[in-house]
Order: structure tokens, then sequence, then C-alpha cells
């Protein structure tokens, strides 16, 4: 019996959206989140791109930030990160 049909696809633009969220020491809020300022070049490199995509957020009851999770359509695979933010 199969556990599961889910299999691996690399993904480009999610190493890209790494590859945004390394590139600016500026964008490390803390050693397990980001800054506004990164989650907004992260939107700007999306709305950039010709692939469905979507995001949500959710702000953290402390408000001291959230998390945004992203979701795109890249090759026919649906692919989704989560991203810790703070307000610093």
């Amino acid at each position: 019996m199969q556990a599961s049909n889910i299999s691996f696809h690399p993904s480009a633009i999610e190493t890209e959206i790494y590859d945004i969220l390394n590139s600016d020491p500026e964008y490390a809020a803390s050693s397990d989140g980001y800054t506004q300022e990164a989650i907004a070049a992260i939107i700007k490199y999306l709305n950039n791109l010709r692939c469905q995509w979507s995001f949500i957020t959710e702000d953290y009851p402390n408000g001291m930030g959230g998390i945004i999770s992203i979701s795109w359509l890249e090759n026919g695979f649906v692919h989704h990160i989560m991203v810790k933010y703070y307000y610093v």
C-alpha cells in the first residue's frame, strides 16, 4: 500500500525566494524570521512573474510579527512555503 502520492518537484521560484531572503543582511530580523522589507521584496519578485500565485498573512496576537503563506503554480505543480516576519 502506498502511503501517499506526493513526490518532489524542484522549484526555481522557491530557490529565488530564498536567494532574495539571503541577499541582504538587513532582511534578517532574527535567527528565524525576516523583516517586512524582505516580504515586500518577495512580493515584488512574484508580481513580475508569469505564473499564478497567492499569499495569506496572519499576524501574531502579540503584534510583533506574523507568518506569510505563499503558494504558486510552477510547471504544472503547486508549491508552497511559509516565512516568518517581524516588525522591527
